[in-house]
């Protein structure tokens, strides 16, 4: 994921005008281990959380100084709630929902998540008609890395 692998069997364009910048391995398959069970990465992506749930939140909830404690990287968990998921923390606390929309990937489980994005979100980035539920002028939204098998 974070890197970018060639795989070929023969010349690749590529290969051909990347000089010393590339590291060339052979590697010759396991033919006793079976083929890996896939992982489906769901990576951070605005449409996939309700980017207005912790505008609704009052001021001193603890959602928001988790929120603000949060960094890049940290785990998160799934958990279903009645009909929507929540995104929390390590110690619990929710950082945020899911979208209604949002479901897991049929026929996989969740195996791990993380802190993929923070974002700034503020009342004027949200449809007229949601605003009058917002408590706040701008917050920030956890979007999550997730990771299902």
């Amino acid at each position: 994921r974070r890197s970018l692998s060639i795989m070929t069997n023969g010349a690749h364009p590529f290969l051909d005008r990347a000089g010393e910048n590339i590291l060339h391995r052979r590697v010759a398959p396991d033919e006793h281990q079976g083929i890996p069970v896939s992982s489906h990465y769901q990576m951070p992506d605005l449409k996939l959380v309700d980017l207005s749930w912790a505008g609704r939140l009052t001021s001193g909830h603890q959602s928001l100084s988790a929120i603000g404690a949060a960094r890049i990287g940290d785990p998160v968990q799934l958990v279903a709630e009645k009909d929507t998921w929540l995104i929390k923390d390590s110690q619990g606390c929710t950082l945020g929902r899911m979208a209604k929309s949002w479901s897991p990937p049929d026929g996989r489980r969740f195996l791990s998540g993380e802190v993929g994005a923070i974002v700034r979100w503020r009342k004027s980035d949200s449809k007229e008609e949601f605003r009058t539920s917002i408590k706040r002028e701008e917050w920030e939204a956890v979007l999550p890395e997730l990771l299902f098998g």
